[in-house]
């Protein structure tokens, strides 16, 4: 038997059924069905899972962190070192979890112990717990570096699926683990989870559910607090699907409806009805921006970061030649440039972009992993838009500049 709250997903109610499970769909919250579960056991005389309390659900769990270890040893190229030991399987900097009870991090958690004590991996993780801040008893007790909880009464998120607001036990287990080995509990908004789950499908082709999201959101925020450096390897738990895509995820204009009538034919000559409309769709105005740079990974991620925001056109040069040649006859709105090239550098790029009227206002974005000179940085006064630094930006910073030099 299983008892679900009405918000739950009906495609994945379909999926508890379909290992024989006997659904019950409550109009209650988490932590109702949880008690009205625990009181038809007892009536019954039937086995409760309690959730942390349930040997079963953590050992379960446990097996993630040996997923995880044994496939981490198997990629080639990681950053930082395989192990000090020698240890032949290992382990992450970070695991990252969205977090409801606290079920799967603490039998994670267990898992990468029992490795590191049979000397698989060299250590145990930092391990970061995320919650929904409308439903956060466990961020907000690790804020206030408190030893217990205080229960969400009134869970205030729309990520119904990490609406529990009285974990129990699971807060006083994992406080002391995730102390002693650097980890942390935080919190992110619903709106920075809608917007997580946009930017993993349009940069990373991924679809994710609201509660996975949750996880990723709190990795940027990590990020951006320097709690996770660039160097160190991250493993976020992205299970879960995009079941279901609500009015608050899409907001109100995300579908397009146009009447056809009977009988539509394609007129020649100037559009009208029907195809009027369809050009009539999207009146945005499409930027168009070149990116220049010799390596492929850095033009894709630039143009994934560009893409996911769907108002831009990107145009790419792989050397400073093809860059002035697709300058020339393009004129984009915006050249992004990078300055160590071989043949012909970023430099000698933009000297002679700025001697043509045609594209000497072009406004340039330098983005660049050279240690620039005090000669080299004097070049740049006056001719560019804005420096940066491969590495050393969020999507969100290089996006706020380059809507400042499209002003």
């Amino acid at each position: 038997w299983a008892f679900l709250t009405s918000l739950v997903p009906g495609a994945k109610m379909h999926e508890v059924a379909l290992y024989g499970t006997k659904v019950v769909k409550l109009t209650a919250t988490y932590d109702q069905a949880k008690q009205l579960a625990a009181e038809f056991a007892r009536q019954r005389g039937l086995y409760f899972d309690r959730g942390a309390r349930s040997i079963p659900a953590v050992e379960s769990m446990k097996t993630i962190a040996f997923e995880i270890a044994e496939q981490l040893a198997q990629i080639v190229g990681l950053p930082g070192r395989r192990g000090e030991s020698g240890a032949p399987w290992r382990a992450p900097d970070w695991y990252i979890q969205s977090v409801s009870g606290g079920i799967g991090p603490l039998g994670v958690l267990k898992g990468f112990q029992e490795l590191h004590a049979l000397g698989l991996i060299d250590r145990v993780p930092a391990i970061a717990c995320v919650q929904a801040e409308g439903c956060a008893p466990m961020a907000n007790a690790w804020a206030r570096q408190a030893e217990t909880i205080e229960p969400v009464l009134t869970p205030e998120t729309y990520i119904s699926t990490l609406s529990t607001g009285d974990p129990g036990r699971t807060y006083s287990l994992l406080r002391p683990h995730l102390l002693a080995a650097g980890g942390t509990m935080t919190s992110v908004s619903d709106e920075e989870a809608i917007r997580a789950m946009h930017m993993l499908a349009k940069m990373e082709g991924l679809s994710v559910e609201p509660a996975a999201a949750v996880a990723f959101a709190g990795l940027l925020q990590l990020v951006q607090e320097g709690r996770i450096e660039p160097d160190q390897v991250v493993v976020v738990n992205c299970s879960g699907h995009t079941m279901p895509v609500e009015e608050e995820l899409l907001g109100e204009n995300w579908v397009h409806e146009l009447a056809t009538g009977e009988g539509v034919t394609v007129p020649e000559g100037p559009q009208e009805g029907l195809l009027g409309a369809l050009a009539r769709l999207d009146r945005r105005r499409v930027r168009e921006v070149l990116v220049v740079d010799d390596h492929e990974e850095a033009r894709r991620l630039i143009r994934r970061i560009l893409q996911a925001q769907g108002a831009f056109h990107v145009l790419e040069a792989a050397s400073g030649p093809e860059a002035l040649e697709k300058v020339a006859q393009r004129r984009p709105d915006l050249v992004i440039l990078d300055l160590m090239m071989p043949e012909m550098d970023g430099f000698e790029v933009l000297d002679r972009m700025k001697h043509l009227p045609a594209t000497a206002r072009i406004p340039v974005i330098v983005v660049t992993a050279k240690e620039l000179t005090a000669h080299e940085k004097r070049r740049l006064e006056g001719q560019i838009a804005r420096l940066m630094t491969k590495g050393d930006f969020l999507s969100e910073d290089l996006l706020e500049e380059i809507a400042r030099a499209l002003e």
